[in-house]
């Protein structure tokens, strides 16, 4: 049997192709190398915006409404900056991806649990797919959506890994009653505890997930350091028990990556290194660019064309300016965070305004411009001498 898509990875990407696929009628499946529901490793904080790209409801997923965030400068120097809108959601994995993985099934969708796929190849007129116990599975297209170190991404497309953000997270028991400080609708961001990265406390209904994630290059293997400075530095983690630690690859973009889309094959979210290089932000646009490829390929599957470069085109028009910004944006305030803490504690309306980025209603472009600009005209003669050397407006 040859399946209209195979789909490699079902978490909210390759589960957002599933969905949007089944439901125009097609013979697709999914393939994970896990059981859901699973721990996934991540800070778990989607932003409003990610409801806007989903057609059923998540109302009963949110543990924890985000409307600005508390941050600290290598946990001191503590700041409160709340808008009076909504933010964010903070969610845990398992059950956010669950939910997702349900939602593509009761549409028709053909799902495999707990086979690992160990090759993929492109032959003449479909894509095969080798797994574990000797199964094989044919599709007219492939969705590579098995994550950064998935098997589509590094062995088809050559995505370079160390092109990524390193991290480690915990998911910390707690009390309300037991934290000495309010937790309410804020998040908790530090800035300058790791190069090139920073660390963020995310309150869920029993967990506060901890976090810390630097540039691979950079952090040069000393992340687990850089998380223990952070737990035991922050105010809010004071006697509370930090259990298991795990380490995951944040895979951003990066500007002189492969373009992922290639022949019958497609990868979205994190295995196209389809991931906001400032914030590390990956669910909303593994749930974006998963939406892009399902439209590409259903209208491919109907017209009986291979030709899925109009995804390329998509992602080139509509996403890599958004990261190319987000890139430098992560430059000026990542090579510079003292210089940026400054900037914000003087003006937090910078920060009001970059929720408004968060929240879909500013682009990236047009806020780094305005930062821009607001550097040009005030007293930061180094930063200012930076940025017109590297970093002038388009």
């Amino acid at each position: 049997m040859v399946y209209d898509t195979v789909v490699i990875g079902l978490g909210p990407a390759g589960s957002t192709v599933l969905y949007h696929l089944a439901g125009r009628g097609f013979r697709v499946v999914g393939i994970d190398m896990a059981r859901f529901p699973r721990y996934k490793s991540c800070g778990g904080c989607i932003s409003v915006k990610v409801g806007e790209l989903l057609d059923f409801d998540i109302s009963h997923l949110i543990e924890h409404t985000v409307y600005g965030a508390t941050f600290t400068y290598r946990c001191a120097r503590m700041m409160d900056i709340i808008s009076d809108e909504v933010v964010g959601y903070n969610i845990m994995r398992d059950r956010f991806d669950h939910h997702l993985l349900e939602q593509a099934r009761k549409r028709g969708a053909e799902v495999v649990e707990g086979l690992r796929v160990v090759d993929v190849v492109e032959k003449k007129g479909y894509v095969e797919v080798e797994c574990d116990e000797g199964r094989t599975f044919k599709g007219s297209f492939l969705v590579g959506a098995d994550g950064a170190s998935g098997i589509t991404g590094r062995k088809v497309f050559g995505m370079d890994r160390r092109r990524s953000a390193v991290s480690v997270t915990a998911e910390v028991p707690y009390r309300s009653e037991d934290l000495g400080m309010e937790i309410d609708g804020r998040l908790f961001i530090d800035f300058g505890s790791v190069p090139y990265g920073y660390g963020w406390i995310f309150p869920k209904e029993r967990y506060l997930s901890v976090g810390i994630a630097g540039d691979t290059l950079k952090v040069g293997g000393r992340i687990k350091d850089f998380f223990n400075t952070l737990v035991r530095g922050h105010t809010l983690l004071k006697g509370l028990r930090i259990g298991e630690r795990v380490g995951w690859t944040v895979p951003t973009f990066y500007g002189e990556m492969p373009l992922p889309v290639k022949g019958r094959i497609a990868l979205v979210g994190d295995t196209g290194h389809l991931v906001d290089p400032f914030l590390g932000e990956g669910i909303y646009y593994a749930i974006k660019t998963a939406s892009m490829a399902s439209s590409v390929i259903g209208d491919a599957i109907e017209s009986g064309t291979p030709d899925l470069s109009t995804y390329g085109e998509m992602l080139k028009g509509e996403i890599y300016p958004e990261f190319t910004s987000a890139e430098r944006l992560s430059d000026l305030v990542y090579n510079h965070p003292r210089l940026w803490y400054r900037m914000i504690e003087k003006e937090p309306e910078i920060m009001y305004r970059f929720y408004d980025v968060i929240r879909g209603k500013e682009s990236f472009g047009v806020f780094y411009r305005w930062i821009w600009s607001k550097v040009r005209s005030k007293p930061w003669k180094v930063l200012r001498r930076w940025l017109e050397s590297r970093f002038l407006p388009a």
